[in-house]
């Protein structure tokens, strides 16, 4: 599941930058008809939160179950080695 949410978040942002781009451009050559690009730059920012909290709270420790603070090889809570 982290692999995935990594991969959908870094696949999303390319998209969302590069729809920031197309909008920023419709804009310098006067054409404010962009409804799509906003609805996509949305779109895109509603799944970069959802992967950002995939991420965040998808990390817990197999020994313990408690979320990891940091992504050292041991948990700060139990001490045990985290295998990778």
């Amino acid at each position: 599941m982290k692999k995935t949410a990594t991969w959908v978040l870094v696949v999303t942002l390319f998209i969302f930058i590069i729809d920031w781009g197309v909008m920023g451009i419709k804009i310098i050559e006067n054409d404010f008809n962009i409804m799509v690009e906003s609805y996509i730059g949305a779109a895109c920012l509603v799944v970069i939160a959802v992967c950002c909290f995939c991420r965040i709270f998808g990390n817990k420790c197999p020994h313990c179950g408690k979320i990891r603070i940091t992504d050292g090889d041991y948990c700060s809570y139990c001490g045990k080695k985290i295998e990778k």
